[in-house]
């Protein structure tokens, strides 16, 4: 059986139920049988997205689905080329996203891979190891440092165990365990301390525990099915996308109805009408929409990869710039996750120690000059070091990593910073005699060394009050003073002001021996305080005022403690707000918890459910969130949230997999820049549809004004699949590139709710599509009423609508006006599209074979001037349209 409160039970009733034997373990047939019923110790698999599934959901946008119909329309009346062209748009645009989007999640793949080790157990009254898939409920599982532990599993012995439990809870301090029963059923995971749990490391002492539950049913487990459950959201472009194509389908299919009754009640003929109606409905779709949309965003995703951060999922690349709340894990994300030493209270001065994580470079100041390391800054740093069994090495990639426990990691690093590397010192003049290890109990450890010259000295650290109780004198300026009433005091307040600020403080203190048998802890002589803590990361204070103006809200939800928390979020500059407990969370209703949630900006000690509810809950109330983190703890609420960051060194496998982006960099400021990237890319899509918009409705005024006023078609249907495809799709392409616009993090975060078209963009478009309309059809009928000849009408309709079309794009950048300075050319991209379509138009109109397929005839001299006249006039109108308010204001 698997036991879920196992932490609640004694340990002899929890191995009673588990029919347990701390002494010999199972037996190799009772362990056979517990395997088959409880099945091997591994996450569940489930399937991936097929690539076939991608595939198929690249045509289930509206838009495809009305090209199809389109291509259908057009090989049953025989226009074969149109259809060509039309399915060529639709296989693009397919491969387009299956591409960029091939990646499926693989996050239960990686769980897997990150937990499956091998475990050492009792059976049969022997110790043996053992893949850890095989461990079942029951067994006898041996603990050591250095262990990666493999299930779940309820200690009954502990002798100076600490657990980094990081990955699972977010915390970065290694846990002290005890087998002691506890007596809460909805404690927080971290404060489980009699249990261990998969997944997570050993990094001291050692011990005995009872397997209470493997697999799926594992803490780490449950993290498997939350990661399962939580649903993939679409993004609010992709919502405003799908409530954008609904509508073009009600659009084009009500134009075509309309022309058609139009048409017949003047008496046209019911071919010409129904080649009409199709023409009218190719004009009302636009066709390059699809593909534009795809490639803009692959545009913002190339820009992100540059800046650090990696998407996983093309629609997320615009989603940051809809993010009004980041909620953002502690460890890792806002901090280093590398404990350092960052205080030193020496004899009523400070030494402060630059340099932070475990890389040892760095050095010490009082504030205003360097301190130079020697007298009881040297002792108090190799007092440190040489207490420590940690030890800091340079892996692979260059990074600095600790074996060991973290906190004494810091003190070796600063020793390091100092000039002393004890490793090199224990092989030389410095000798370990005697180690007394450290007692979660007792809170303090001790060793004898044999120091150059030949002196021994007792070094211990510990817990200020436990050290300071075994003190009878305090070293400063190389003098031992006596430690009275007011020494002590004044000890108190310097660890109490330290305490204040988040630093874990631990107390040095020393004294001369003659002998390891001499007993440790009395008349110890105080060498100082170390104040202790996971540095912020330089640059996350900074973003974190940037989200501020931008009008995002930053959220800090952390498995640490609450008064940890809060001194990082201080040091951060976090916005005011109330620190929440996991524990007062759960004793609230959903509707008190809603309201809380709006005053509330740390949420301290919570399980990886919580987080999960965290963000559900903002999203009901509906905020755009942002969840940021690195953990196996955060994998759920990342895939959970509208757009999930990973940490792309610290972060776990799982973590990377189940975000939508991921920072290369690990630099919460990495966020900021991706955020003002997504509301550039949200701008630029804005800016294309309103130009295909604008200039697909011209095509539709264009030939309805024709058929209303009894005039022969100024376009055939080839003509608006070539506008559409060719003249309007590379300057809308080249729109992505534009660059921000100024104040572009100055304003608060859209409405994910708004609709794309509103009724201001609406009345925008239909002004400008009434304008360039007019302005081709003034041309068209001044050429067919002196030349009589509709084909040469027709090409200069053509060509007309293509150069107002083309030199639109200068009415939807830059607010919509047009600046005669450097910024006409901040976007080569956009010249090189004007370049290739005017080039692209010259081969229509002089291209004999295009002739054909097109209808379209060379043109003169007189007829190019009708065209530049046109183009120039309404250009100039619509500049002066976009002076008004109601014009130039984004949508």
């Amino acid at each position: 059986m698997n036991i879920k409160e196992a932490h609640v039970m004694d340990t002899a009733q929890v191995i009673e139920q588990l029919g347990a034997d701390p002494e010999n373990g199972l037996s190799g047939t009772d362990a056979a049988d517990r395997l088959q019923k409880y099945g091997e110790n591994r996450l569940q698999e489930h399937g991936g997205v097929s690539p076939w599934v991608i595939l198929v959901n690249q045509f289930r946008n509206i838009i495809i689905v009305l090209l199809v119909a389109a291509t259908l329309i057009s090989l049953a009346l025989g226009d074969y080329v149109e259809a060509a062209a039309i399915v060529v748009v639709i296989l693009l645009n397919a491969a387009f996203g299956f591409i960029t989007e091939h990646r499926a999640g693989r996050a239960m793949e990686a769980l897997k891979e990150m937990v499956v080790a091998t475990a050492k157990v009792v059976r049969n009254g022997r110790i043996m190891e053992l893949n850890a898939t095989q461990l079942v409920p029951g067994d006898v599982l041996l603990l050591e440092e250095g262990d990666r532990i493999t299930a779940d599993g309820r200690l009954f012995e502990a002798e100076n165990l600490a657990v980094v439990e990081a990955s699972l809870t977010g915390e970065s301090l290694p846990v002290d365990k005890k087998t002691s029963t506890l007596h809460d059923a909805s404690l927080a995971l971290g404060d489980r301390v009699n249990m261990v749990f998969m997944g997570t490391m050993v990094v001291r002492g050692n011990g005995r525990a009872v397997v209470t539950a493997t697999g799926n049913a594992t803490e780490m487990g449950g993290i498997s099915a939350l990661l399962e459950d939580a649903g993939q959201e679409d993004t609010p472009l992709e919502k405003r996308l799908a409530v954008l194509g609904r509508s073009l389908a009600g659009i084009s299919l009500g134009i075509a109805a309309f022309m058609a009754l139009v048409g017949i009640a003047l008496g046209r003929p019911v071919v010409e009408i129904l080649e009409t109606s199709i023409a009218l409905a190719i004009a009302a779709v636009p066709e390059g929409l699809p593909a534009v949309a795809t490639i803009t965003l692959a545009i913002g995703m190339t820009r992100m990869a540059r800046q650090n951060a990696i998407i996983r999922r093309l629609p997320a690349v615009e989603t940051l710039g809809s993010t009004t709340i980041i909620c953002t894990d502690k460890t890792g994300t806002l901090t280093e996750n590398e404990m350092t030493l960052e205080e030193i209270w020496l004899g009523g001065r400070t030494v402060n120690v630059t340099g932070s994580g475990y890389r040892p470079e760095g050095g010490f100041n009082d504030g205003d000059h360097r301190e130079e390391v020697r007298g009881d800054l040297e002792l108090f740093l190799k007092a440190g070091a040489l207490a420590s069994n940690a030890a800091i090495n340079k892996n692979e990639t260059g990074q600095w990593d600790v074996v060991g426990d973290p906190t004494e990691g810091a003190l070796v690093v600063a020793a390091l910073k100092g000039g002393f590397d004890p490793e090199a010192g224990r092989h030389g003049e410095y000798k370990e005699l005697k180690e007394i290890p450290f007692n979660s109990e007792e809170k303090r450890m001790a060793v004898y060394y044999r120091m150059p010259g030949g002196e021994q000295l007792l070094m211990a650290k510990g817990a200020p009050g436990v050290i300071l109780a075994n003190c009878t004198g305090m070293l400063q300026n190389g003098q031992i003073l006596p430690l009275d009433d007011a020494a002590r005091e004044m000890i108190t307040t310097a660890n109490d002001h330290m305490a204040e600020r988040g630093l874990r403080v631990l107390a040095l203190a020393y004294r001369s021996v003659q002998s390891t048998e001499e007993e440790a802890y009395h008349d110890l002589v105080l060498l100082g305080l170390a104040g202790i803590a996971d540095p912020p990361r330089q640059e996350a204070g900074q973003a974190i005022a940037e989200a501020g103006g931008a009008g995002i809200r930053t959220i800090m939800i952390t498995g640490d403690q609450p008064e940890t928390a809060k001194a990082i979020g201080k040091r951060l500059g976090l916005p005011p707000g109330r620190t929440m407990h996991g524990a007062a969370m759960h004793a609230m209703s959903m509707a008190e918890f809603s309201d809380e949630l709006a005053h509330t900006s740390i949420f301290a000690r919570v399980n990886p459910e919580d987080k999960l509810d965290i963000v559900e809950s903002l999203q009901k109330q509906g905020q755009v969130v942002a969840m940021t983190g690195d953990g196996v703890n955060d994998a759920p609420a990342l895939k959970e949230a509208d757009i999930g960051i990973a940490m792309g060194i610290e972060g776990t496998p799982v973590a990377r997999e189940a975000a939508d982006m991921v920072l290369t960099d690990d630099n919460f400021a990495t966020i900021i820049k991706a955020v003002k990237e997504g509301r550039v890319i949200f701008d630029n899509i804005v800016k294309f549809i309103q130009y295909l918009f604008s200039c697909n409705l011209s095509e539709i005024i264009v030939i309805f004004m024709a058929l209303l006023l009894g005039i022969p078609l100024p376009l055939v249907a080839l003509q608006i699949l070539w506008l559409n495809l060719v003249t309007d799709v590379f300057p809308a392409l080249s729109l992505g590139w534009e660059p921000a616009e100024r104040g572009i993090m100055s304003r608060p975060p859209r409405d994910s709710d708004r609709a794309i078209l509103t009724n201001r963009f609406k009345l925008r478009i239909l002004i400008q599509g009434v304008v360039l309309a007019l302005g081709t059809l003034a041309a068209y009928i001044y050429v067919l009423n002196t030349t009589n000849d509709v084909v040469m009408a027709r090409t200069v309709a053509f060509v007309t609508l293509a150069a107002v079309q083309l030199f639109h794009v200068f009415n939807v950048r830059g607010g919509g006006i047009l600046r005669l300075d450097r910024t006409v050319f901040s976007n080569p991209v956009l010249w090189g599209a004007i370049v290739l379509v005017l080039a692209l138009q010259a081969l229509a109109v002089y291209q004999p074979l295009l002739n054909r397929v097109l209808q379209t005839v060379p043109l003169g001299a007189g007829e190019l001037i009708t065209v530049t006249v046109a183009t120039l006039s309404t250009l100039l109108i619509i500049q002066l349209l976009n002076r008004f308010r109601f014009m130039s204001e984004p949508a």
